[in-house]
């Protein structure tokens, strides 16, 4: 599916690459799959790019990732932009 541009399985995909369930954790590949998510309009994928920039000091990129998840409707973009 996520071959397919899912933006479902792309996500899921990431939460397993970042666990290391059933396959090596993999920060790069997680990343990957988050932006493939993003990208396709996921917006918990978009929240956890914001979390992720955050934690690497790049606020304004955080920022923007909160905006469009919150845009899509994610409760916790809102909050985090207040």
């Amino acid at each position: 599916a996520a071959e397919l541009g899912d933006a479902e399985a792309h996500y899921l995909l990431s939460l397993l690459y970042r666990k290391g369930e059933g396959v090596e954790k993999d920060e790069e590949k997680e990343v990957y799959h988050l932006v493939e998510a993003a990208i396709a309009g996921h917006p918990e994928a978009r929240y956890n790019l914001a979390l992720k920039e955050g934690r690497y000091k790049r606020f304004d990129t955080a920022v923007k990732h909160f905006i469009i998840a919150a845009n899509l409707g994610h409760d916790g973009s809102i909050q985090a932009l207040k």
